[in-house]
């Protein structure tokens, strides 16, 4: 009987731990869609930026060299959680307090995502922000952590 109260007990713990893990998620596809051009100035400007001074060029191939997540009035991190050569999770670590928000659904999240407070930006497909500068009628996926 003692080794099955253990069983349960782990069980328990467990299902317990993963309650407290899910309730901090964000469903990358399902957020407000904001067009470029309507974002704050202040994250139009850095994009731009961003674009224009991390080039990186090979032979005849231009690369843009852009960060995970790029804050403003906030300290976030972008993790990953990696099995052998696989990224199997990400998420973003509000590094004031140790908060995680982990992305639900679809692992494959393009960068850079534009944190300010609270709020985060992820763009809406991959290398929306190139040396040539960023489409106005690009959409990125607005996300409030709470």
């Amino acid at each position: 009987m003692n080794k099955w109260q253990k069983i349960a007990g782990i069980i328990a713990f467990g299902a317990i731990g993963i309650c407290f893990g899910c309730n901090r998620s964000i469903d990358y596809t399902d957020g407000e869609r904001v067009v470029y051009s309507d974002l704050p100035k202040e994250v139009q400007d850095t994009l731009i930026w961003w674009g224009e001074h991390t080039i990186i060029s090979i032979d005849d191939t231009v690369y843009v060299e852009l960060p995970d997540i790029i804050c403003y009035k906030s300290d976030y991190s972008f993790l990953r959680s990696t099995f052998g050569p696989w990224i199997i999770s990400r998420r973003i670590k509000r590094n004031s307090d140790g908060r995680e928000w982990r992305f639900s659904g679809r692992i494959n999240i393009p960068t850079p995502i534009v944190a300010i407070g609270d709020t985060i930006y992820i763009p809406s497909e991959y290398n929306l922000v190139v040396s040539a500068g960023v489409d106005s009628n690009a959409v990125f996926i607005r996300q409030i952590l709470r």
